[in-house]
C-alpha cells in the first residue's frame, strides 16, 4: 500500500472514534480522549447550545465519547459525549413519561409530562435560589425566605396553620376578628389603643357608659 492509500485509509479511520474522557479543562473548556493507548490533544466538546444561548454541561472523566475528526484530521476534532455506560451508574430513569437529570451531589430535575408535574430537588444543607433583580426567593430545608422591595399578594382568601410575626406596622382595611387559643385571652397589647370611635366591653360602651358616684349614689355623666 502506497502512502496516499495508507493515509487515505488512516483519515477515514480516524473519521469516528469511540473512546472515553480522559482530562477536562473546565476553565478552557476543552477535553482530552484516550481511545485505545493513544490519547488526543485538547479537544472542545459539543453542547446543545453554543452561540447567542449557551448551555454548560462538561464531560465526566471515564465517561463514554465519540471523537469525531472532519476528514480524518484529529487536530480538528471535537468530542460528542453523553452516552450511558456502568462507569456512571447506566440510566437514571426507565419511564417513556420523564425527562430528568441526576447531579453528582444527588440534587434531582425532572419532568414527568404523564402526571404534568415539574420537580426539583437539592439534598439536605443545599438550596433553590429564584432571583429577578432585587427579588430573591431562598428555599432551605429549614424554611424559606423570600426578599423583595414590595410583595403584592392578590389573593382571595389565605390560611395561615402556625403563629405569625409582623416586626413593624401593621395595617389592615377591612377590619379583624379572632379569639383566643383553648378559650385564652385573644389579645393582648404592650402599650397603649387610641380608636377614633367606640370601644365596647360586652354591652358596655366605652364612651356611652355611666358610673354612681361615691357619697350620694347618684350616676355620673358619661365620659368626655
Amino acid at each position: 500500500m502506497g502512502y496516499e492509500a495508507g493515509e487515505a485509509d488512516r483519515r477515514l479511520a480516524c473519521i469516528v472514534q469511540a473512546g472515553v474522557i480522559a482530562q477536562v479543562d473546565h476553565a478552557a473548556a476543552r477535553c482530552t480522549v484516550t481511545v485505545g493507548d493513544w490519547t488526543s490533544d485538547w479537544l472542545p466538546w459539543w453542547t446543545r447550545a453554543g452561540g447567542r444561548v449557551r448551555e454548560w454541561r462538561p464531560p465526566s472523566p471515564k465517561e463514554q465519547a465519540l471523537l469525531i475528526s472532519p476528514s480524518g484530521c484529529l487536530e480538528g476534532g471535537f468530542v460528542l459525549a453523553g452516552f450511558y455506560t456502568d462507569q456512571h451508574g447506566g440510566a437514571n430513569d426507565d419511564s417513556a413519561d420523564v425527562t430528568a437529570v441526576d447531579y453528582e451531589d444527588g440534587a434531582r430535575e425532572q419532568y414527568d409530562h404523564a402526571a404534568h408535574e415539574y420537580r426539583l430537588a437539592v439534598p439536605e444543607g443545599g438550596q433553590i435560589v429564584l432571583q429577578v433583580g432585587d427579588t430573591s426567593l431562598t428555599l432551605r430545608a429549614d424554611g424559606a425566605v423570600l426578599k423583595a422591595p414590595q410583595l403584592r399578594a392578590d389573593v382571595p382568601a389565605s390560611t395561615f396553620t402556625g403563629n405569625a410575626l409582623v416586626e413593624k406596622a401593621l395595617a389592615f382595611m377591612g377590619g379583624l376578628s379572632g379569639q383566643g387559643a383553648a378559650g385564652g385571652t385573644a389579645v393582648a397589647i404592650q402599650g397603649g389603643i387610641k380608636a377614633t370611635d367606640d370601644v365596647l366591653a360586652g354591652d358596655v360602651s366605652l364612651r356611652g357608659h355611666s358610673h354612681m358616684e361615691q357619697g350620694d349614689g347618684a350616676a355620673v355623666g358619661k365620659p368626655f
